[in-house]
């Protein structure tokens, strides 16, 4: 009986919390989908190394990461601008003004040196002293040769007054050494194999930009990076002198439909990969909002500077994502609730009672014409106040902690019995 009381309460309070949880869930976001796009790059490249990395812990989220690889970043940009892919790593001054509209930046996630390595015969300090000269400034659509053509061009340098060499079965290294090229452009981790290789050289000499200071005034995207002696290989000692690189960033770019939820979670992954320190950044210097040429998401830049959230630094990310998505439908559902379940328990108490005081009402009207009931009605009156005692007997189901109302109801019965008996005996 209990338990049918409270159903007629708390049924009516089911349908309006449903009624309001489908009208909230019209605000709620969609989640985000479960499948990533990621230009990474060629398939040999620093970027495609760090996007299995990025793999890897993305599927421990619960989120599948497809890399696609590229030639560089001119196409990761345009893959990106078409929608091919949600997100890429870019590298710093490769975007164009038409890039700017769709796109938005994550972070910077480390620093890209500029290698330009020469012939140690050949004494250049300056990039307007290789006017003239037969140079390789990277592959069609890498992000090196859109690099290396802006800073050309502040030396008026272009391919009228320059040969801009193309190889294709020979290494810059091979190039360099058997006279093809003069000089060779590169932007690519201190750590690849190729560069070691460059630098290893004791025929070949990494250019040292003079004038490093005054590139990144003019660029924003490109910082001046100092290589000291001995900082590559300290047993053989090198680079051999102090060398000033200039260098630009790789970025994580994404396209501006990319979901908010992803983008917390490309940046959590990007923290755990990119904040330890290198040659040319210290422990936490990245990922950063800083240095990028695209501009920041607000989203993006708003992680970077507060990190997570109270709810992603207890659950995994795709229960934090959900609990998030879903405070627009329990907030109000809780502001409902309160009240209602406040208000349960009164209700249910009424009711309970209320079964109890309806006989109140009857024996009091049995009570009150008493004195003026002769023998004949008072006989009567006894029968049905003794069917009203069986009623009570049997219909009067309550709870036990009601039990001292319902007894109170049966002494109150009996004590009006026990008047019409005297009055019976007169």
């Amino acid at each position: 009986m209990m338990k049918c009381e409270w159903c007629k309460i708390v049924f009516p309070i089911v349908i309006v919390v449903l009624i309001v949880g489908i009208f909230s869930y019209q605000f709620i976001d969609p989640a985000p989908p479960k499948t990533i796009k990621i230009a990474t790059g060629k398939a040999d490249g620093s970027y495609y190394h760090f996007a299995t990395i990025y793999h890897n812990l993305l599927k421990k989220e619960k989120f599948d990461l497809q890399l696609i690889p590229t030639a560089g970043s001119v196409e990761a940009l345009s893959m990106l601008e078409n929608g091919e892919v949600d997100v890429a790593f870019v590298q710093g001054g490769t975007a164009k003004k038409q890039d700017l509209k769709n796109l938005m930046s994550l972070c910077s996630i480390y620093f890209e040196p500029l290698w330009i390595f020469h012939r140690k015969s050949e004494h250049f300090k300056y990039l307007y002293e290789l006017k003239g000269k037969n140079i390789y400034i990277g592959g069609v659509g890498s992000g090196t040769r859109t690099l290396a053509k802006v800073l050309l061009k502040e030396n008026n340098i272009d391919e009228t007054n320059t040969n801009f060499v193309n190889l294709k079965n020979q290494t810059p290294k091979m190039a360099l050494k058997n006279g093809k090229v003069d000089a060779t452009f590169s932007v690519i981790s201190a750590s690849s194999p190729k560069i070691q290789a460059l630098l290893s050289d004791n025929k070949l000499e990494l250019f040292s930009f003079k004038r490093a200071n005054a590139y990144s005034k003019r660029f924003s995207y490109l910082s001046a990076l100092s290589l000291g002696e001995g900082v590559v290989n300290l047993e053989k000692n090198i680079p051999s002198v102090d060398k000033t690189l200039l260098g630009t960033t790789a970025t994580l770019v994404a396209n501006k439909t990319l979901h908010p939820d992803l983008i917390r979670l490309l940046l959590k992954i990007a923290k755990k990969v990119h904040s330890p320190s290198s040659i040319f950044s210290v422990q936490n210097q990245f990922p950063t909002y800083k240095y990028t040429q695209i501009p920041m998401s607000s989203d993006a830049k708003n992680y970077l500077l507060k990190g997570d959230s109270f709810l992603e630094k207890i659950f995994p990310f795709w229960i934090a994502s959900m609990i998030d998505r879903l405070a627009i439908l329990i907030i109000p559902l809780l502001t409902l609730l309160f009240p209602l379940l406040k208000g349960a328990m009164p209700l249910y108490r009424w009711r309970v009672r209320s079964k109890v005081y309806k006989w109140y009402k009857i024996l009091h009207e049995i009570d009150s014409r008493l004195k003026n009931t002769d023998k004949k009605e008072l006989a009567r009156t006894k029968i049905d106040l003794l069917k009203i005692l069986d009623e009570i007997q049997k219909e009067t189901k309550i709870p036990l902690s009601y039990m001292g109302e319902y007894y109170d109801l049966k002494v109150h019965a009996n004590l009006i019995l026990g008047k019409i008996e005297k009055l019976l005996e007169k």
